[in-house]
């Protein structure tokens, strides 16, 4: 899934609104939604929903990723799994690199 520090990074803090919302906005894109029907968009909501509970909770990448992919659902394979994880990794280090400056 990309190297092993960021399969550990986890939010420093709590996100704000705007973070939320544009950390939502990235890793749906990561997520397969080949014909946007209402039950994808649906399932893409609740896995998402699940993935921010964890966020918050301060868990890892490592962690939700695993969590998402054991979940089965059409939207997150393993494949999407890991562009999920890429994308929060990096979308993590930003906000706790701003955090730490």
């Amino acid at each position: 899934m990309g190297s092993a520090e960021d399969q550990e990074v986890a939010a420093s803090r709590k996100l704000t609104e705007s973070e939320t919302s544009e950390l939502r906005k990235a890793l749906r894109e990561e997520l397969n939604l080949p014909d946007g029907s209402s039950a994808e968009e649906e399932d893409a909501s609740d896995l998402l929903d699940y993935a921010f509970a964890m966020i918050g909770n301060g868990k890892t990448v490592n962690y939700v990723v695993q969590e998402l992919i054991s979940m089965e659902m059409e939207v997150c394979d393993q494949t999407a799994g890991e562009r999920v994880g890429k994308r929060l990794a990096m979308f993590l280090r930003g906000i706790n690199n701003d955090s730490a400056g």
